[in-house]
């Protein structure tokens, strides 16, 4: 388990009013849950909180972790902002008895002590700052002990197995960002896979588990790429650039294995952008979706493609000369493709985070910020829209809660043009600013320092979340082509440059 050290909170002692905690359990179970509307998902998000908080022993430490993270999130409404030292404390007070109930047999096997770890990560998630940014690792590493430490007993209620679902999904996460290979799951017999039932059907499983190969391809990727260049190097970076198009076949290939009411449709289109500071919509089509569950499916989807294709893109940035990459077949396909992701996550932010009224009136007018034009298709419109008599500005907290990561692997393509960069982190910053989730804003300003150094030094190369190139070596790239070319043919690998791609 990790060891859970909270800073001591040095506010004035107070006591909370118990009509604004049950306010702030209210704005939780409206904002961070969401019941299922959809067969074949099989779940909403946390849908299942309300019932186990009305069952739980008022004792557990899942009533402290509960009302910590519904306070912390409750604290980030305008005006509400005293209510954070309410939330430290019930913090402090779910640390101390997760610790304790770690240590009792009986208890460390309870279903309400593995989701008050998991509720503390969403606690570090709406409280984040730069310094404890890393700490919703160590409660995902603290919630994956407890899994294994539950064994296949973990399956035999609903919820367990569900909450084996929400822990493995963040395990990866965790392990993406680590670059870090996901260690093998004793105790339960499908390992990480885990049994495939009525409660996680087909297709949502197969994402999850085929994400499971990313973070050994960025491990992999991350200690090859800085190496010096050898020949060996070079058969090596060829075969990882393999595996990554492998996988990011298997990765495509899975759109095909949806329920068809998975699949999102065009509702409108965005023209214009003046100041992508500034701008609420990114230019090109809006997406709908059948509810946020979906959107945030296709957005996983992307963002595993988006690894595997820098990846991609990394490898034969470290096997072709810069000059000769533009009259390369693969390495365009591959800009291309990233360009395509990068995109449909754009599009998808309106969904998340609110449509203009004219969306759900189906009529063109300027929108609010005065620099863009709405064109309305005639199509079927969303089912899900935010309802803005409820929350500030249109805008989800939901929503924006799962489109932080979301966006920020997206801003992290290092091709993409800076216009678009530039926007994504705006949307970082208004995800922070009115949803309330801080660590979009911590992630929003590591964005403009890298932003910054970008513009230095044409491209932050190596600084990225999804790149792992090196700095530009101009000797290598003056006298290693050719060489390549020979060793390769020595190896067994083709040297075609041409339009029918490299290595065919």
């Amino acid at each position: 388990m990790p060891n859970y050290t909270p800073w001591q909170p040095t506010l004035p002692y107070g006591t909370l009013p118990e009509s604004q905690e049950q306010q702030a359990l209210c704005y939780f179970f409206s904002e961070f849950t969401a019941v299922p509307q959809h067969y074949s998902t099989s779940r909403g998000y946390l849908e299942y909180l309300l019932p186990v908080y009305f069952d739980a022993d008022p004792q557990s430490p899942l009533f402290a972790a509960l009302s910590a993270t519904a306070l912390a999130a409750f604290s980030n409404k305008p005006g509400r902002k005293t209510l954070m030292y309410h939330a430290q404390k019930m913090y402090l007070t779910a640390v101390a008895q997760i610790q304790k109930a770690v240590a009792d047999p009986i208890e460390a096997k309870m279903d309400t002590t593995i989701v008050s770890v998991l509720l503390l990560g969403l606690y570090e998630t709406v409280t984040c700052t730069e310094h404890n940014l890393p700490t919703w690792g160590q409660h995902v590493d603290g919630a994956v002990a407890l899994v294994k430490h539950r064994g296949d007993d973990l399956f035999r209620t609903p919820l367990g197995a569900r909450i084996f679902y929400w822990v493995r999904a963040q395990m990866v996460v965790n392990q993406i960002t680590r670059c870090q290979p996901v260690q093998k799951l004793q105790g339960i017999a499908e390992g990480w896979t885990g049994p495939i039932d009525g409660l996680e059907r087909g297709a949502l499983s197969l994402l999850v588990v085929l994400s499971m190969q990313i973070p050994t391809l960025r491990a992999t990727a991350k200690e090859l790429l800085q190496r010096p260049m050898s020949m060996d190097t070079a058969v090596e970076i060829v075969e990882l650039m393999y595996e990554a198009q492998r996988v990011d076949r298997e990765i495509a290939a899975w759109t095909f294995e949806i329920p068809n009411d998975w699949k999102y449709t065009i509702v409108g289109m965005i023209r214009g952008m003046e100041n992508p500071a500034t701008a609420q919509y990114y230019p090109g089509p809006m997406h709908g979706y059948h509810d946020l569950w979906a959107a945030n499916i296709w957005n996983n989807y992307r963002s595993n493609r988006i690894f595997c294709q820098m990846i991609i893109l990394n490898c034969l940035e470290r096997l072709i000369p810069s000059w000769e990459r533009t009259s390369t077949s693969e390495y365009c396909s591959t800009i291309a493709t990233l360009q395509a992701l990068v995109n449909d996550v754009c599009s998808s932010v309106p969904f998340h985070l609110g449509f203009p009224d004219t969306v759900y009136q189906a009529t063109g007018s300027d929108l609010p910020n005065g620099d863009q034009k709405l064109a309305i298709d005639d199509l079927e419109l969303p089912l899900h829209r935010p309802d803005s008599s409820t929350r500030s500005k249109n805008v989800a907290s939901m929503g924006g809660f799962f489109l932080t990561w979301q966006l920020f692997v997206a801003f992290n393509v290092v091709s993409i043009p800076e216009a678009q960069r530039v926007w994504l982190n705006s949307r970082l910053r208004c995800i922070g600013d009115v949803c309330g989730i801080n660590q979009a804003t911590v992630l929003a300003d590591q964005g403009l320092r890298s932003l910054a150094i970008g513009r230095s030094l044409e491209r932050a190369r190596g600084l990225s979340l999804c790149d792992f190139a090196p700095p530009r070596d101009l000797e290598w790239e003056r006298t290693g082509g050719s060489i390549w070319r020979q060793l390769l043919r020595q190896e067994g690998y083709s040297d075609d440059f041409g339009d029918d791609g490299l290595y065919d």
